[in-house]
């Protein structure tokens, strides 16, 4: 199953992103296989990241869960705001409509 993941930084997140940003990265590459999509929202100008959005296929919402609290940032305190949905992919059916 495929699940929608929005991760919300706090406001002042950079003096935790910068730091930590290449162990965040090899936590990801150690679930490549599962991680479909992924990467930082942006603030509003464009300035910098303000969250992060993935899309990981799991067999649980709960092995998704257990990603992310194994995840450096999220450890670090960046990500007060998670949230988790099951997600359908309909892009195909939109492609090639029977």
């Amino acid at each position: 199953m495929l699940y929608l993941v929005y991760l919300e930084d706090i406001a002042d997140n950079m003096p935790i992103r910068k730091p930590l940003l290449n162990a965040h990265m090899a936590h990801m590459g150690t679930h490549a296989e599962a991680i479909r999509l992924g990467g930082p929202i942006m603030r509003d100008d464009g300035s910098a990241p303000a969250g992060g959005v993935l899309l990981i296929e799991a067999q649980s919402k709960q092995e998704v869960i257990d990603i992310i609290d194994a995840d450096p940032y999220k450890q670090a305190g960046l990500w007060p705001q998670i949230r988790i949905h099951a997600f359908k992919d309909l892009i195909n059916t939109w492609k090639n409509p029977t």
